[in-house]
């Protein structure tokens, strides 16, 4: 009778035998997800102050603050779910790309669309970067992890 490696058995081990190295992926949805958490608190409860600073409407920063809650909880529970769930990967990567595409957006449109400030470009310039990072992390980890 032949013994299992320790690891197969105790389901460590992928099929080839090898760790999963799912160890970025894992990180970066956790970033993503902490991040886009605290994004979401501050646009739905500081929505009327982030209106007058940044120029951008409150019904923006309502809509931008119910979808970052959801998916900060969707990105944890992908994370921390036994085996890192790919379709929340995924989707996480396609989704920071459109993000950073709308960012682009309303700094291209300029004050056409909305009333920008200063900060409230820099604002978006700086969310869409971060977005393009978190998004590149995300892909760079399903790519290792197989």
């Amino acid at each position: 009778m032949v013994d299992e490696p320790a690891g197969l058995r105790d389901g460590r081990f992928g099929a080839r035998g090898s760790a999963p190295d799912d160890g970025l992926l894992r990180f970066s949805l956790k970033l993503d997800g902490t991040v886009s958490g605290l994004v979401a608190a501050l646009s739905l409860v500081g929505a009327r102050m982030l209106d007058s600073l940044l120029g951008l409407p409150v019904w923006l920063h309502w809509a931008q603050g119910a979808f970052l809650a959801v998916y900060a909880v969707a990105l944890w529970y992908g994370a921390t779910h036994p085996a890192v769930m790919r379709p929340v990967a995924v989707a996480a990567v396609v989704l920071n790309v459109v993000w950073a595409v709308g960012c682009a957006a309303i700094l291209a449109a300029g004050t056409s669309w909305f009333p920008l400030t200063a900060l409230g470009g820099g604002y978006a310039g700086f969310i869409g970067i971060a977005v393009v990072v978190f998004g590149s992390m995300q892909y760079a980890g399903l790519r290792r992890a197989g």
